[in-house]
């Protein structure tokens, strides 16, 4: 893993590695009961990376993304359509505060209009918009309006993202893109006692931890 100037003695090496290691701990926890000792786990890997941010001086914006994600990771680890909701809605603040960023650090929008950029944009779109139609037949009705809000909001984050033209950034929020892809169809299509949860539970946690830990590099390490 890439890491901050001063050696593994650093305290910003030091939070890393323990950020990293609660990311795996978590891994090993999945599939167990929710439970105050999964969710301190949980929640503390994306907490550490924005006090990190924070004691690097990195952007407002992307503290506060990392800081919501981290309030979204606790909800998503308690039981219930309430806190089902509550991480829904840290999430989408927090790439609110991603897209914000991103935009501000991008070029102008028209920078998707070229070739390469429109495809990817597209092809984004497109399958985006192809799993939103097949989750949106799963889920109840109450949560449907809820979904395709966050949904928009991801593929605003991604186009945001691409609109930087930088690698690592569009890398990070790519691998979040697709571990939320991954939550959705887990959670509303697969059908319960699948074989196939846990394999995706494993690839949402770790897209989406790498996705954390990208934005948090690329956007801090100069």
């Amino acid at each position: 893993m890439m890491s901050f100037p001063g050696g593994y003695g650093h305290a910003d090496n030091i939070a890393l590695l323990i950020s990293l290691a609660a990311a795996v701990l978590y891994l090993l926890m999945l599939g167990q009961r929710a439970s105050w000792r999964l969710s301190v786990v949980k929640t503390s890997s994306t907490s550490l990376l924005a006090l990190i941010a924070c004691h690097m001086g990195g952007p407002i914006l992307l503290i506060a993304g990392l800081a919501l994600s981290a309030l979204g990771d606790f909800f998503l680890s308690r039981n219930g359509e309430k806190a089902f909701i509550g991480g829904l809605a840290s999430f989408l603040i927090a790439h609110v505060a991603y897209i914000a960023l991103f935009a501000g650090i991008g070029q102008s929008p028209t920078v998707l209009l070229s070739m390469p950029l429109v495809l990817a944009a597209a092809l984004m779109i497109a399958i985006s918009l192809a799993l939103l139609r097949t989750v949106l037949r799963h889920v109840p009705d109450e949560l449907r309006l809820p979904v395709m809000v966050y949904c928009a909001a991801l593929m605003l984050m991604g186009l945001a993202a691409l609109a930087t033209e930088r690698t690592p950034v569009i890398v990070g929020a790519m691998m979040f893109v697709a571990s939320d892809a991954i939550l959705a169809w887990e959670k509303f299509v697969e059908p319960a006692g699948s074989s196939r949860k846990p394999p995706m539970r494993f690839a949402v946690w770790t897209l989406y931890y790498a996705a954390q830990v990208t934005f948090l590099l690329a956007l801090t390490v100069r």
